[in-house]
């Protein structure tokens, strides 16, 4: 049976709380609001699962049956951390290495910290390193910490607090030479994985989202800039890799390219819709330029493409 559509982009953060009954911050909940709309963009189902999805999915009245189990929804929760994307990056590289060396690829340097090894962490930051810190559950930014040189008192307090709430961090490299952020968008069936298309969006230092390019994939891969042989080969990885997973639906995988030509090539994993995800679906349709999709164009949280791209603004 078809889901209701529901766009509940503070489903990263249920994730991170882990609660069936889980109230986000006011201005993520006066953005789902506004926005609610965006939802029918889509036939069926959520944004993202949780364990808090499924809880609004049963006070709707639909039946269990037709929802993940809790059990599902655990798997689901694991794959989604950032500890597991860490891993896949690492698995990546390590096969992909022999075809496309650290000149093209770079080498996996991003490590998950547990409580535990806290103190170590502090002890490895050098006066002069520059280190992109991230909780294992958010999105769009939120999360994430850059801590230049030695962790101030401020920073390592952020730092442990995440530990103790979520259970570790992510460490990586900052890389201040990043020139695009990009992604590759997917569907996981029962017959395998289907290559949707490349997305190409905006983020700052931090990572936090500030629009996607609404175009055809001709004119994305002519901003990604970077050998088709290597997407193809980063295409079939992923297809394989995604296919082997305990999980159905969309996924969006995050690249970038530096300056220098090389690429990142899994800076996040997303097992759900994605901004990327929606700036596909609208070109597909033939949405384009200066349309208000959602939300109010003079006050609160709206959605809108304008001037080639999906802007969120509020």
């Amino acid at each position: 049976m078809p889901l209701p559509p529901l766009f509940n982009p503070s489903n990263d953060m249920a994730l991170a709380a882990n609660l069936r009954q889980y109230t986000p911050p006011r201005h993520i909940q006066q953005m789902e609001a506004d926005l609610a709309s965006l939802a029918r963009q889509w036939d069926d189902g959520p944004w993202g699962w949780s364990l808090a999805t499924r809880q609004h999915y049963l006070r709707m009245g639909i039946d269990p049956a037709d929802l993940p189990s809790e059990a599902w929804l655990a798997g689901h929760r694991s794959l989604s951390s950032r500890q597991f994307a860490v891993a896949y990056y690492r698995q990546l590289v390590a096969q992909l290495e022999p075809e496309w060396g650290p000149d093209t690829l770079l080498p996996c340097r991003a490590r998950y910290v547990e409580g535990s090894e806290a103190d170590t962490l502090f002890a490895s930051f050098g006066p002069t390193e520059c280190a992109i810190l991230k909780s294992p559950w958010s999105s769009s930014g939120r999360g994430n910490m850059v801590v230049r040189g030695m962790a101030d008192e401020p920073a390592r307090r952020r730092i442990l607090k995440t530990i103790r709430e979520q259970g570790g961090i992510v460490v990586e490299p900052f890389y201040a030479d990043k020139a695009l952020d990009f992604a590759m968008e997917f569907h996981v069936g029962q017959g395998g994985t289907d290559f949707l298309g490349y997305s190409v969006f905006d983020a700052d230092e931090m990572g936090h989202y500030r629009g996607n390019w609404v175009e055809s994939q001709e004119q994305l891969l002519g901003r990604i800039a970077l050998p088709q042989t290597l997407l193809d080969r980063l295409v079939q990885y992923h297809c394989s890799a995604l296919s082997q997973l305990p999980y159905q639906g969309p996924v969006g995988i995050d690249m970038m390219r530096l300056a220098d030509g090389r690429v990142h090539p899994c800076v996040e994993i997303n097992f759900r819709r994605t901004m990327g995800w929606l700036a596909l679906t609208l070109y597909n349709k033939g949405i384009r330029d200066d349309q208000l999709l959602a939300g109010h164009a003079r006050q609160g949280f709206s959605a809108s493409i304008r001037n080639g791209r999906l802007i969120i603004e509020s």
